[in-house]
């Protein structure tokens, strides 16, 4: 749009400048319209023929300076000129008013302004080019700073994320804790109580009575003790988040990058969510181990009637013959001793399937277990 514009001015100057040297002559008005035509040649050539375009239009410079009425079109030659990659070219176009007042006859006064025109134009030109340039660093600059600033919020949620899971971690931790302790003190209490009062039946034997009310108290004791363990299981089922759990085993499995995602839109039950544990540690720690991955993924989906979780990493890869099938592979991966016999006795052990591949450049274990009601 700026060079449009700047064109149209020069444009007009040139007008100016035919009716002011060439009076009724149509020489300048041929001179203009070749070199409109020229210029508009040149905007289309000079991106893929800069040189051969900026070549041309010297050369239209250099013929129309052997005319002094044809000089009046030059200006709008040194616009385009001053912008090739020959600094030297707008030179040329002030070569030809230059001869002109060189030659006798000449008026004077239309010589200075059509050079003047020519130092303009080329003036021109060049302040267009650097607002041009500054306005396209401008944009380069913009975008980086957009794409910064995008990394950056995209950065910033990911240590949000990484703060809630820290956060849930910790008060899944603390529920454990508790549940723990639950278990080791008050049910150690709860147990010694219910041997002291046997022992305290076998005491007073024959004392029907003192029996009695030490039945009525063993009774109360077994349901506190049974109210208890349903509390601490619940307690410790709930401690279970694997969002959570599969985050923190990617962070602890000693793996550059593990990149975690979890599709579920429902609780896992606890039995389930302990298994799918279980199949991501073993499967992180023989990448971390026998791979020595650099980059692994863990996903977890929930599908209509199934949970699915799929491991891959890559890093060294079995040994194998090219024939070898998914159910081969799975025999000799548990034959070396991997934990994949026992991971896959655990699957199956919820009615779920298990399956291990290999393409050469990753490593892939997937589980299936059937969503039932537990």
């Amino acid at each position: 749009m700026d060079r449009l514009v700047d064109k149209t001015a020069i444009l007009l100057t040139c007008v100016l400048l035919v009716v002011v040297t060439c009076g009724t002559s149509p020489m300048g008005v041929v001179a203009l319209l070749a070199v409109i035509i020229a210029s508009a040649c040149h905007e289309l050539l000079r991106v893929r023929h800069g040189l051969a375009s900026d070549a041309a239009l010297a050369v239209v410079a250099v013929l129309f300076s052997a005319s002094p009425l044809a000089l009046c079109a030059l200006p709008l030659v040194a616009y385009d000129l001053a912008r090739s990659r020959w600094r030297w070219a707008p030179l040329i176009c002030l070569a030809g008013p230059v001869a002109w007042v060189s030659a006798r006859g000449v008026d004077v006064l239309s010589a200075v302004a059509t050079i003047a025109a020519c130092a303009l134009a080329a003036l021109l030109s060049l302040r267009t080019t650097h607002a041009l340039a500054l306005e396209r660093r401008l944009h380069s600059l913009e975008d980086d700073l957009s794409d910064k600033v995008i990394a950056l919020r995209e950065k910033n949620r990911e240590l949000e994320d990484a703060r809630d899971y820290e956060t849930r971690a910790a008060t899944l931790a603390e529920r454990t804790r508790i549940a723990r302790e639950i278990h080791d003190n008050v049910g150690h209490l709860l147990t010694r109580l219910v041997l002291q009062v046997e022992a305290l039946k076998v005491m007073h034997e024959g004392e029907a009575r003192t029996i009695a009310d030490l039945d009525d108290v063993e009774r109360g004791i077994d349901e506190a003790l049974g109210s208890m363990r349903s509390s601490v299981h619940a307690l410790a089922d709930a401690a279970v988040d694997l969002p959570t759990k599969l985050n923190q085993l990617a962070r602890d499995s000693g793996i550059a990058s593990v990149g975690v995602h979890c599709d579920l839109e429902s609780d896992v039950p606890a039995d389930v969510s302990r298994c799918i544990v279980a199949v991501v540690r073993e499967a992180l720690t023989n990448a971390t181990r026998h791979a020595r991955a650099a980059r692994a993924s863990v996903r977890l989906t929930e599908c209509p009637g199934i949970w699915q979780v799929l491991v891959r990493n890559d890093g060294a890869m079995p040994t194998l013959s090219p024939m070898t099938s998914d159910d081969a592979l799975l025999r000799q991966l548990s034959e070396r001793g991997m934990g994949i016999s026992s991971l896959e006795d655990r699957v199956e052990g919820l009615g779920g399937t298990m399956r291990v591949s290999c393409d050469g450049t990753s490593f892939t274990l997937f589980a299936s277990i059937p969503r039932e009601e537990r």
